[in-house]
């Protein structure tokens, strides 16, 4: 046992495993927060619907600016400390955020965790991407994203209790986390920007958004994921009023989706990811988008719990196939001196949809309903599939090393 687990260790670089601590502990403590989050801006801080969707819709607005910042940042200044400031700057937000009295200082205090999202994300990337083979970074967004839905499997369940009794209780546990979580990346993370790799990236800086049709693919996989982005940013958001409305005991709803999600992804994703390799690309993106749309066709019609809670299952059978491999073809893709800004620009489909859809879902909701809502998602996805297969197809015989999985 000792030997596999010294195998398994040494497969990896110390990132990846510092990395996954401060994902299980970061998101143990924020997913007692997520789940309830409209819910606690609605009735303990006090607002209008509209207006809580406009607040939520704040922090991803400022995450498109400050992402494209920070892709170049990265770039030219080095992963490691653009990752200590992320974390600080969140950590922050997150305690000023438990002492919040009113909508609009929430408002200010979210904007600013938003800007340490945002410079965190491409760092985080562009460092395992700087340290990994291909193969090795499709099963690092893979670990990863087990680790998060690790926490995230304990976390909504003790966030009904703290919504109960103590909501701030939850934000200042999320700050704390943050703030251990810098303390092991200054001491255990090395920096793997080289020097030649800055001066080449400075060098790259006034020209890599002029040129825009050099890069073009991931401007269009950024484009073409954006209503797989929009269909979680109504998970995240309208979802709970839907399910408030449909359900009598919706908390319980709410936590019991997001357990079985957890417990699915963290049993399923890293095997899958794996075990969808070999296949090409295009077919496990466009299969990610018919199983986010079965999913959003169900969360607008079912009212079955049970339903509810088989469809989680799909739905990480899309996240695991098509969100891992996405990455991995981005990181492909990217010049090694480029690569924070690969990221930053791709990652943007989820500021975009997350400033925007919060508040048209609202209206679409308020006017109609969550079946109307969701059933708009799931046409959205259906028109991405097509298109996206469409365009990878092209890009299939442009190159075609494109044609193969990630662990080619």
């Amino acid at each position: 046992m000792n030997e596999k687990a010294t195998r398994l260790f040494s497969r990896y670089p110390v990132i990846l495993w510092v990395r996954l601590f401060g994902e299980l502990l970061t998101e143990l403590s924020r997913s007692m927060i997520t789940p309830f989050l409209i819910l606690y801006l609605h009735e303990k801080i006090g607002g209008s619907i509209p207006l809580i969707m406009l607040v939520i819709g704040l922090q991803p607005a400022s995450d498109i600016l400050f992402t494209l910042i920070a892709g170049g940042v990265t770039d030219q200044y080095g992963r490691k400390p653009i990752m200590l400031l992320a974390l600080l700057l969140q950590g922050l937000s997150m305690l000023g955020m438990a002492a919040a009295g009113s909508l609009a200082a929430f408002a200010l205090l979210y904007v600013l965790n938003g800007i340490g999202r945002s410079l965190f994300i491409p760092a985080s990337r562009a460092v395992l991407a700087d340290s990994m083979t291909a193969k090795q970074l499709a099963e690092a967004f893979a670990l990863l994203s087990t680790a998060t839905y690790i926490g995230a499997s304990v976390g909504p369940l003790l966030g009904v209790l703290v919504y109960q009794t103590a909501p701030a209780l939850a934000f200042l546990c999320t700050g704390l986390s943050l703030f251990l979580y810098a303390a092991v990346i200054w001491w255990k993370v090395p920096e793997t920007k080289h020097q030649e790799q800055k001066e080449c990236a400075s060098a790259h800086e006034q020209i890599s958004f002029r040129k825009v049709d050099a890069h073009r693919a991931v401007l269009s996989m950024m484009v073409l994921a954006l209503p797989i982005s929009f269909f979680y940013a109504q998970t995240e958001t309208n979802l709970q009023l839907h399910l408030k409305s449909g359900f009598a005991n919706y908390l319980d709803v709410l936590a019991w989706l997001a357990l079985t999600k957890s417990i699915s992804a963290i049993v399923l994703e890293f095997w899958l990811v794996k075990a969808t390799q070999r296949f090409s690309p295009r077919r496990l993106v466009v299969f990610s988008y018919i199983c986010f749309a079965a999913v959003s066709w169900t969360y607008g019609n079912a009212d079955s719990i049970i339903l509810l809670l088989c469809m989680q299952l799909v739905f990480v059978m899309g996240e695991s196939i098509g969100l891992n491999h996405m990455l991995t073809m981005v990181s492909k893709m990217a010049p090694a001196a480029m690569r924070g800004r690969y990221f930053a620009v791709y990652g943007l489909h989820w500021d975009i949809s997350r400033t925007l859809g919060p508040l048209a879902g609202s209206f679409l909701f308020l006017h109609f309903d969550g079946a109307v809502l969701f059933t708009i998602a799931t046409a959205l996805l259906l028109i991405g599939a097509v298109i996206q297969n469409v365009f990878l197809r092209r890009m299939e015989k442009a190159s075609p090393l494109s044609r193969e999985g990630s662990g080619s």
